[in-house]
């Protein structure tokens, strides 16, 4: 799988990740806007900079570290999936979660926190489109009904 292609399935499953976890009441900032901008941006200003994202972000990592030992592993990932139920759009988004896995760069079945904020920074640098270091409304990835 290429770099870009492994980089894309990356930013889709974080997406993923944060719409189920909001859908499962697992976090989120929620505010104004609702949907991810909303969740993201705490100062209010309209937009999201990296350190919101990376805050907001931070919040879904430490919710899918069960155990609390500062990293993610597969395991606690399929727990993940497993948790949302037959809740249909937690399950839809949920179904993404492998794509996460490809965070893992060093092979061992776990992401560190530091495979994971480097996802998450690329994330952004990708989502920035017009590369002001903010993201706004439109930039922002649009998951089901706007969460």
């Amino acid at each position: 799988m290429s770099k870009m292609r492994l980089f894309s399935a990356v930013v889709i499953a974080a997406a993923a990740l944060t719409t189920a976890a909001h859908a499962q009441g697992w976090g989120g900032q929620g505010g104004r806007g609702g949907g991810m901008l909303g969740r993201y941006d705490t100062d209010k200003d309209g937009k999201v900079s990296l350190a919101e994202y990376e805050a907001g972000r931070q919040m879904m990592f430490q919710r899918l570290d069960a155990d609390g030992n500062g990293t993610v592993t597969f395991a606690e990932l399929d727990a993940a999936k497993q948790k949302a139920g037959d809740d249909p759009r937690a399950q839809m988004m949920l179904k993404r979660i492998d794509a996460l896995k490809a965070a893992d760069t060093n092979g061992d079945q776990a992401i560190s926190a530091d495979e994971y904020k480097a996802a998450v920074d690329a994330e952004f640098k990708t989502l920035d489109k017009n590369g002001d270091g903010f993201l706004t409304e439109d930039e922002m990835p649009q998951m089901g009904g706007g969460h």
